[in-house]
């Protein structure tokens, strides 16, 4: 169900999907009502689950691969044996294995990609994403709904990372000062002083011959 399910709403996953630092998946919509505080999205299970995430800066759009068998899968739901189940709507890319739940996944937290992660141990380059191509390092590899307490803890860890690298980049960016303002004559026009740049007692000398 994690795996189908938009953890937020607990409505089938619907692209756009996006993906937070703890491996939980959403679907866009839901988490943007949600963050604009525009209605009530989900129930108060869905809320605590992603009470964690602040703004947009906290997920990750994601680059999801449609299950080629996914539509005959449901077009052919009544020919099914009993207890076999619908085939899941996305698969990996590379080993074209299901996103069901049954195998791990991961997804990247520079481009989004989402994969299988045998796909990623199998590729020959692992410093680059094996659907994008696009470098990534080891803190960025994240995976899928993990269930794990210590893997989730350190998802955690490097969720407040980011969050405290994003702040002191926001400190260290210069202020820009603010223009002074031009004073404007009677006719709303700017005064021959103010658009020259003059001083208060040349700027007299200008209003006079004006």
């Amino acid at each position: 169900a994690m795996s189908t399910l938009c953890a937020l709403s607990n409505e089938p996953l619907r692209e756009p999907i996006v993906g937070d630092g703890i491996g939980r998946l959403y679907n866009r919509e839901a988490m943007l009502v949600h963050l604009l505080g525009k209605g009530a999205a989900s129930g108060a299970d869905g809320v605590a689950a992603c009470a964690h995430i602040s703004g947009l800066k906290d997920i990750v759009t994601l680059s999801l691969t449609r299950n080629p068998a996914g539509g005959k899968a449901r077009s052919e739901a009544g020919s099914r044996a009993p207890g076999d189940k619908p085939a899941a709507p996305f698969v990996c890319p590379i080993t074209m294995k299901e996103m069901n739940g049954s195998l791990p996944f991961e997804f990247l937290w520079t481009c989004g990609c989402v994969f299988s992660a045998q796909a990623r141990r199998e590729m020959p380059d692992a410093a680059a994403c094996p659907v994008c191509a696009k470098p990534f390092g080891a803190q960025d590899v994240v995976p899928v709904n993990p269930l794990d307490a210590e893997v989730v803890a350190s998802l955690r860890t490097r969720m407040a990372a980011r969050a405290a690298e994003r702040e002191k980049k926001r400190a260290g960016k210069p202020k820009t000062k603010a223009k002074p303002k031009r004073k404007l004559d009677s006719d709303g026009q700017p005064e021959p002083a103010a658009a020259a740049g003059l001083g208060e007692k040349q700027a007299k000398v200008a209003r006079t011959r004006v």
